[in-house]
């Protein structure tokens, strides 16, 4: 099957950030459940299924562990890329507002980030042999 998550990622100032905003964190997923578990009913792994299922409805992070030395802060705002021009600006502020539009990105909540929550470095480089920008959202930054 797979494994839930660890019990130490089940952290109480993150569960209740995700609890008292839950506009924030919207999940969702073209497949149907229901329809799903219906049809796999007679799958002879039961077990697996079951941990699928349940997987789909409230969400999946397998061997996750987010603090492996137990030394990260409870919010880390790792932001720190500068936006150096104002096309570099208007197109990230277009990218995210394009990202929200399809439930990618959280719309903004102000300026600071909520207890448990970090970020990631935003920024804007060009494409190859092209004037056009990619946004990267640096994900192994911190």
């Amino acid at each position: 099957p797979l494994p839930h998550p660890p019990e130490n990622e089940y952290k109480p100032v993150s569960l209740k950030t995700i609890h008292d905003n839950p506009h924030l964190f919207h999940v969702s997923t073209p497949i149907n459940i229901e329809r799903l578990a219906s049809a796999l009913t007679i799958h002879p792994n039961r077990v697996f299924i079951a941990s699928v299922i349940r997987s789909l409805k409230i969400g999946l992070w397998p061997w996750a562990d987010t603090n492996p030395t137990g030394d990260y802060p409870e919010t880390w705002d790792n932001a720190w890329a500068n936006i150096t021009s104002a096309k570099e600006s208007e197109f990230v502020a277009a990218q995210c507002e394009e990202e929200a539009e399809k439930s990618q990105h959280s719309l903004a909540f102000g300026p600071d980030l909520l207890p448990g929550m970090y970020s990631t470095p935003i920024i804007a480089v060009p494409k190859p042999h092209s004037d056009d920008l990619r946004l990267i959202a640096n994900q192994s930054a911190g």
